[in-house]
């Protein structure tokens, strides 16, 4: 590793510790201090021994916080945040897959379906919350008393205990630009979409239609808008895009950054959704046909009518899956090339 770049990864892992606003004016005390601190014509050896010196990331990064008390400890801070990402994402997963089951059982087939699925999704968005605030509570009581007895050196199960620190672990750090990174929140939501996206095809003969009010306060399920056997026929194809979504999100989340072949394969993934879905909305039976004069009944207008406003709504709807389906290719190529 070059000398630049192993300064530059201590400086890496000590900011990404601290909040946005410092990292900037931290990153720059923290050069000029390594630097102050090597000899004039220094080696790699030398700016090792000088790192070994001002000590651990985790601990430096915590000299820089405004307040010098700690709910949890600079010592074992590390193993906290690591238990807290290995727990909390299956303590969601567990909560959502429970609620899940819990309301196809308990569904009875009375009402609208749709009802039934905003019902689930707030259930299940305030259990989730539940669960956070429970499990971030108990697992920082847990290090509150695990620090204050003196179990710095805690072993968690899954949780693998890190060696001491020492200027070599800075070889397998990766610095990634900020505007390359591929978030977790943005795999996290990639995976929801295709979720919902599959969801809705597959049961759009249930879902999007023409909704009234129900006797009981609640909606009824009148009628399809769209043909299920014209989005059905379209199966094999709109199958193959999922497959690939999910292995484009799994490399994503795998690689962490965007890359020149993660944005050819995201660019060809995009056009052949974007034409699938052209021929979808050109489709000549693609509205189911008893929807088109019951629509215009309750309107008060013609069938006529109502199908040109239809063609209207397809074609903006085309317009603007184009549009941004290109702005998308654009920006992870942008974003591959920094």
């Amino acid at each position: 590793m070059e000398r630049v770049n192993l300064i530059d990864a201590y400086i890496h892992e000590v900011t990404k510790r601290i909040s946005k606003d410092k990292r900037d004016k931290t990153s720059l005390e923290l050069k000029s201090t390594i630097e102050d601190m090597l000899p004039e014509n220094y080696s790699e050896s030398d700016i090792k021994e000088v790192l070994k010196k001002l000590g651990n990331p985790i601990e430096v990064a915590a000299s820089y916080q405004d307040t010098p008390r700690f709910l949890i400890g600079p010592k074992v801070f590390d193993t906290y945040t690591r238990t807290i990402k290995l727990v909390v994402p299956w303590a969601i997963i567990i909560t959502v897959i429970v609620q899940m089951i819990e309301s196809i059982v308990l569904y009875s087939g009375e009402g609208a379906l749709l009802s039934a699925i905003i019902k689930t999704i707030s259930l299940t968005i305030t259990n989730i919350i539940s669960v956070i605030i429970y499990v971030l509570f108990w697992i920082t009581v847990a290090f509150i008393v695990i620090e204050r007895s003196g179990g710095e050196n805690v072993r968690i199960p899954l949780i693998k205990n890190h060696p001491e620190w020492t200027p070599d672990h800075l070889g397998k750090v990766k610095i990634i630009p900020k505007e390359k990174t591929i978030s977790l929140n943005d795999n996290i939501f990639s995976f929801l979409g295709i979720a919902i996206f599959a969801f809705v095809y597959f049961n759009a003969n249930r879902l999007l239609g023409i909704y009234t009010s129900h006797n009981k306060g609640g909606l009824k399920f009148v009628m399809p808008i769209f043909n299920q056997n014209v989005l059905l026929s379209f199966a094999p194809i709109i199958l193959f895009c999922i497959v690939l979504s999910v292995a484009l999100t799994c490399w994503k989340l795998k690689t962490g950054q965007w890359t020149m072949l993660i944005a050819v394969a995201n660019a060809l993934l995009q056009c052949t959704g974007v034409i699938v879905f052209i021929l979808m909305a050109i489709h000549p039976d693609l509205i189911h046909s008893p929807a088109v004069p019951y629509i215009a009944a309750i309107t008060e207008t013609t069938s006529a009518k109502i199908l040109f406003a239809i063609d209207r709504i397809l074609f903006v709807s085309i317009a603007i899956a184009i549009i941004a389906n290109a702005f998308d290719i654009y920006s992870g190529f942008k974003k591959a090339k920094i």
